[in-house]
């Protein structure tokens, strides 16, 4: 059934694949700043090529099949609602992030976007609101520059803003 070529690469594999589960995946504080740093310009990308409707802002950000996504994201959002949105990115913070062989990091990140619908074919303001995502980034090192290859939004809300008080009621 097994020769021992096949038992050999069989222990090779199982080395392998013990190996890898070993792998320390915690970035060294130079690499986590890069990583970062690639992070929030992608982003920041993301966020003009929502205000804007050009992908083209992606490139250098962003692998060609992550802009094809944001690109069909924004087709279907001009399609179905005949909106564009005007997308700014408030702030983001890191939950945790790995770093695998040197090349690929796995990002969980809060953002927090200011959104406001603006009907495409008239400029009519038509709605706004603070969104707050649990998004995952996949990251690649590319030719000594970290992109997007991947962005899921695991989970979103948007906070209710608390009513203050009338300028003509008392607080207390």
């Amino acid at each position: 059934m097994f020769n021992a070529r096949s038992l050999k690469v069989l222990a090779v594999l199982l080395a392998m694949l013990f190996a890898a589960a070993c792998e320390n995946t915690e970035p060294s504080p130079e690499v986590r700043l890069e990583v970062e740093t690639a992070v929030r310009g992608y982003l920041d990308a993301l966020a003009e090529a929502y205000s804007t409707l050009d992908i083209n802002i992606l490139e250098g950000h962003a692998s060609p099949n992550e802009i094809a996504h944001v690109q069909k994201l924004l087709t279907e959002l001009l399609q179905k609602t005949g909106d564009r949105l005007d997308a700014e990115m408030v702030g983001f913070e890191i939950e945790s992030m790995s770093v695998f062989r040197s090349i690929n990091a796995t990002v969980r990140l809060w953002e927090v976007w200011d959104v406001t619908r603006i009907g495409a074919a008239n400029g009519i303001e038509k709605g706004h609101t603070t969104s707050i995502q649990h998004t995952l980034l996949q990251m690649r090192l590319v030719k000594g520059t970290w992109i997007c290859v991947g962005r899921s939004i695991m989970s979103q809300e948007t906070p209710i803003p608390e009513e203050s008080p009338s300028p003509t009621e008392d607080p207390a």
